[in-house]
């Protein structure tokens, strides 16, 4: 009987490491959606984005924030409230990944909230800055 009740701890903890694993629980998520194809490094591709709607209440927000694929350097990525208060700041971002998962520095309320998300560039040889960008967007919380 000890024995079953050992081997049923085993399995329910090792399912349970499965499920936070699986779900992303720890920190932010990065996928590949695509090969890097650096170009000439002359332009760099940044997304826009109109609204990221989140969950209110948590932290752990579903995203698709994108590194175009084209690009010849890695993006490391802010997201703040315009009122000046950082909610995320990402790793570098290589090209042709994206964070899909993200966690914020605290949970918000419903509502919309004017946010931006700043793009700091760097070279991928030598980590030097490039130019970067600010996006003016609306966090829709729901």
């Amino acid at each position: 009987m000890n024995r079953k009740l050992n081997i049923l701890a085993v399995f329910l903890i090792l399912a349970l490491a499965f499920l936070l694993t699986a779900c992303g629980a720890g920190g932010d998520r990065v996928e590949r959606f695509a090969e890097a194809a650096p170009g000439s490094g002359e332009n760099i591709s940044i997304p826009g984005y109109e609204k990221l709607s989140f969950g209110a209440g948590k932290t752990a927000q579903a995203v698709n924030l994108k590194n175009p694929a084209e690009n010849a350097c890695t993006f490391v990525l802010t997201l703040s409230l315009t009122d000046g208060e950082t909610l995320w700041t990402g790793k570098a971002l290589s090209p042709g990944e994206a964070f899909t998962h993200i966690t914020l520095s605290r949970v918000l309320d419903a509502g919309e909230y004017p946010a931006k998300l700043h793009y700091d560039c760097y070279t991928i040889e030598d980590n030097q800055p490039l130019n970067g960008a600010e996006i003016q967007l609306t966090l829709e919380v729901k």
